[in-house]
């Protein structure tokens, strides 16, 4: 039964999470980070990133069970070519991409897109976006052509099916959607589980599609100044990418809590 996850927000470069995962990783029963490793907003050494990102892969291979990899959109664009292609980000790395591109290609089976654990019987969905009904609605009308009310994201089967998403052309293609809060040319209603931007998760949509008001989602992507703010937080989601480590605890009262340094 899991009683404590960790949650680390959005990383691009920096070392926050390293004081909170380093005291608390024994203590806690999962470690959850939800992507964006590279594409720093302030400067750095490109040998320092790729530093910092080994050492979170190294983290997963010692501690596979305990440590969970999502990807955001900034390692999508590097993990796939055609990610890249479609919706690769302003600030990618095109010197370092074939570098980071291996640093990848040869881990990819230690990350996945979405992850799903229940905590007091609460079914929390991670994610580097966040889950909307808009763009769920789309890859089942594209690809999976199931009954809607077969689909429930608090479902683990449901999960492996946008785990899967990146393993052909057609699924990466479903995870380079870009909504119109992030596409100058417009777009669909709401992002990808990598793309949606916090303004799309607001959009009036009956929130029992898919048990999206049956389950609580974390997620990073649209970014927030620590210092004023440590989340948005919603009846059924956070987003936290505020540079702050998260905890989840069976013991609280409450459902997500900044971990103070």
């Amino acid at each position: 039964m899991t009683k404590k996850i960790l949650v680390v927000p959005d990383v691009h470069g920096r070392t926050f999470w390293k004081k909170p995962v380093g005291r608390l990783l024994e203590s806690v029963d999962r470690v959850v980070f939800l992507g964006d490793y590279l594409d720093p907003y302030e400067k750095h050494r490109p040998e320092e990133l790729y530093a910092n990102l080994m050492e979170i892969i190294e983290l997963k291979r010692a501690n596979p069970e305990k440590v969970v990899l999502l990807k955001g959109n900034h390692d999508e664009h590097y993990a796939s070519k055609l990610f890249r292609d479609i919706a690769g980000g302003s600030r990618m790395d095109v010197t370092n991409w074939q570098k980071y591109h291996e640093a990848f290609s040869q881990n990819r089976e230690l990350f996945k897109i979405a992850h799903l654990e229940v905590v007091n019987g609460m079914p929390y969905v991670f994610s580097h976006a966040g889950l909307t009904a808009f763009w769920l609605n789309k890859v089942n009308a594209n690809l999976w052509h199931l009954i809607d009310s077969e689909l429930s994201v608090a479902d683990q089967a449901v999960i492996d099916r946008i785990n899967e998403l990146e393993n052909d052309e057609e699924g990466v293609e479903m995870l380079g959607v870009i909504g119109s809060c992030r596409n100058w040319y417009g777009g669909e209603k709401t992002g990808s589980v990598l793309w949606a931007d916090i303004n799309e998760h607001s959009l009036p949509v009956a929130q029992q599609v898919y048990d999206l008001d049956h389950v609580f989602q974390v997620f990073g992507h649209s970014r927030l100044d620590g210092r004023v703010h440590d989340m948005i937080r919603c009846e059924n989601l956070a987003m936290i990418d505020s540079q702050k480590c998260f905890l989840i605890d069976a013991d609280s009262s409450e459902k997500l809590l900044a971990v103070r340094n």
